[in-house]
């Protein structure tokens, strides 16, 4: 077992040599030790934010949108993984992860369509294991926008307070609106 205090050379050194010795359980163990390692350095952050067609039904398990263009009042939703959480210890053994989420529509300039953050609620997930990574699907509700925008949101680790933001541009109108905007006749 590599020490805290080693540099992450010296414990991906340790996982090879771990390889190379058949030791794969303790190669695993270590691997996950490397990349807590890696996290504690990054902090609380957000990858792989995309829209996708609806609800994801796992870990990297969704379909991507192929278009931002929805209709409006059309559900938009998102796949997100985070990491670098923290996690709080709950009776029997069970690790929670607790997120806030918010959201805004920006111009394509940068300026802010919404008084506020829109809160979207809070996001739990337990787990008997100390997870690495995480992920969840959000479902957004936008009535009365028409164009192209920026959709902003935020994600708070509620253990530790750190946030981590991502956007993804949408554009809520008709086919039709998207070809006169861009200069096309029907």
């Amino acid at each position: 077992m590599a020490a805290a205090g080693d540099s992450l050379a010296a414990r991906a050194a340790r996982i090879e040599s771990l390889l190379a010795e058949g030791r794969a359980d303790e190669a695993i163990a270590a691997a996950r030790g490397f990349m807590n390692s890696v996290t504690a350095q990054t902090g609380f952050g957000v990858t792989n934010a995309q829209l996708i067609t609806g609800p994801a039904t796992g870990f990297g398990v969704y379909e991507p949108r192929r278009s931002n263009l929805y209709m409006p009042g059309e559900s938009v939703y998102a796949y997100v993984e985070v990491y670098g959480f923290s996690l709080s210890s709950q009776p029997e053994g069970i690790n929670r992860l607790q997120f806030d989420v918010a959201f805004t529509l920006d111009s394509l300039d940068g300026q802010q369509m919404t008084e506020a953050m829109i809160p979207m609620g809070g996001i739990q997930l337990d787990s008997y294991s100390r997870p690495i990574d995480g992920f969840f699907h959000l479902t957004y509700r936008v009535s009365g926008a028409r164009g192209a925008f920026n959709l902003r949101t935020t994600v708070t680790d509620r253990e530790s307070g750190e946030t981590a933001q991502f956007v993804l541009p949408v554009e809520f109108g008709s086919y039709e609106e998207r070809r006169r905007r861009a200069g096309k006749t029907p």
